[in-house]
């Protein structure tokens, strides 16, 4: 039985058409496809997407694609790698037009929601504004949850009813099960604090519509029709959460793409009165749809939670607390990794913000209890006039909120693994290189040098003037 079935995996295998090739010929194809739809692009929301558009497809061991507006002299198509694009997407790529986005691809057949996600981020950040104060930080304390396992429980439940409405084809069961949604919400919020509810709305808010955007535009250019729209959000509300993601990320960061994403397209579908406009004014998803449509009642809620089968639900979040692993939650905790840290801190008058250069990657990205962000590996970048950094693979903290502003300087700092022997050379005010696996490292001249225990801090400050 067993070797029939592997020839059944074989045969399968075999007959399955191989992956479109991703080489110069696909790059162009892939902005020819969102050029010709840049006039419909631009109507997806007021101000984003204009129909010049700046933008890059980019395969390092192929070239890069300029779409959209370009500088006089750029051509069609440069072949070979580009300084500065070491990330999936890079936001105002340095390409002589403003506001270039960059994208890598991940095949001839990816979808380039991604392009369109983060690209709409850039624009939340002149054209969208948060009602409230709270809700920024990324960092939740699980602890203050009374009831964690029927917390996990109810958001569960509240996503296989909002996958339920989306999936409804008849509109007034559709508002419905919308209704119902709003109203299982309600219930599960009256026991939370504050600032819980906050980071929910605000990440439903600001990744949610970016999700929606990502997705809408990602079907536009592939000719798919508006229909087909709310299944694939469907689909994402579907997915389990990661097993290699921390419980926090997953509930307050993760789960508000889907939701967030739901929560607009269902906006959109009832016609709410200029709910673009609000919600760019920072009204949350879930406010703006309950003041349309109202909520449901208990009655409601007891179907719902008999319907989806509730006490199982709350069986199976029992049982993965169960096992969840204790994570890294503090600064100290996650600098007891390392015998040693560098601290590069960075600072420059607000005027000369933009020629700082911070990114970063990694598949998990967990939110400490003072606010920074914990990468157990990943990528760091940061670049700025007489400062050169990049690190792979290795764990980093990241200050957050990233670019704190204050009394009209902005400060950037990162804290990497180093031995303290890798930095016997370093002097103030004097030029320092440091090459190896999976660092880079270039200081002209550091302002200030700090040696404590167990943690070396560099200062950098740029001049008013260049």
């Amino acid at each position: 039985m067993l070797g029939a079935l592997g020839a059944l995996f074989a045969s399968t295998a075999w007959a399955q058409a191989p992956a479109p090739t991703l080489d110069q010929d696909a790059l162009i194809a892939q902005a020819e496809r969102v050029e010709r739809h840049a006039d419909a692009l631009s109507r997806l929301w007021p101000g984003y997407w204009p129909n010049d558009q700046p933008f890059i497809l980019y395969a390092p061991d192929i070239g890069a694609v300029f779409g959209g507006a370009r500088r006089p002299g750029t051509p069609r198509f440069r072949p070979g790698r580009l300084e500065g694009a070491e990330f999936h997407f890079v936001l105002d790529y340095p390409s002589g037009v403003p506001d270039t986005v960059l994208l890598r691809p991940d095949g001839a057949d990816d979808d380039l929601s991604t392009l369109f996600h983060e690209q709409f981020h850039d624009f939340q950040n002149t054209a969208f504004r948060w009602m409230s104060g709270d809700g920024h930080q990324e960092f939740v304390d699980l602890d203050a949850i009374p009831d964690l396992a029927g917390f996990i429980a109810a958001l569960d439940l509240e996503r296989l009813v909002l996958q339920a409405a989306l999936l409804e084809p008849d509109a007034p069961a559709r508002k419905q099960l919308a209704r119902t949604y709003l109203a299982l919400r309600t219930a599960r919020s009256a026991d939370l604090p504050a600032e819980v509810l906050a980071v929910q709305q605000q990440r439903e808010w600001s990744e949610g519509t970016a999700e929606f955007i990502g997705l809408q535009a990602s079907h536009l250019i592939a000719g798919r029709p508006d229909a087909a729209l709310p299944s694939a959000i469907a689909r994402a509300l579907a997915a389990p959460g990661q097993n290699d993601m921390s419980l926090v990320s997953e509930l307050f960061r993760w789960r508000a793409y889907p939701v967030g994403a739901a929560l607009t397209w269902l906006l959109a579908d009832v016609g709410a009165d200029q709910w673009r406009t609000q919600v760019g004014q920072g009204a949350p998803l879930d406010v703006l749809l309950r003041q349309t449509i109202g909520e449901g009642s208990a009655e409601d809620v007891s179907a719902a939670a008999a319907r989806f089968n509730l006490a199982a639900l709350k069986a199976q979040a029992i049982e993965r607390l169960a096992h969840a692993p204790a994570g890294v939650t503090t600064r100290e905790a996650f600098l007891d990794q390392a015998p040693h840290w560098l601290v590069l801190e960075l600072k420059s008058p607000v005027d000369r913000g933009k020629e700082i250069q911070l990114s970063f990657s990694a598949a998990e990205m967990t939110p400490l209890a003072d606010g920074a962000i914990a990468l157990p590996h990943g990528m760091v970048v940061m670049e700025a006039p007489g400062l050169a950094l990049k690190s792979e693979r290795s764990p980093a903290l990241i200050e957050a909120p990233v670019g704190v502003v204050a009394n009209g300087v902005i400060a950037h700092a990162v804290t990497l693994p180093l031995a303290a022997v890798d930095l016997h050379e370093l002097r103030a005010s004097e030029p320092f290189l440091l090459e190896k696996e999976g660092l880079s490292l270039r200081i002209d001249a550091a302002d200030e040098i700090q040696q404590q225990a167990g943690r070396t801090r560099i200062s950098l400050t740029l001049p008013k003037e260049p």
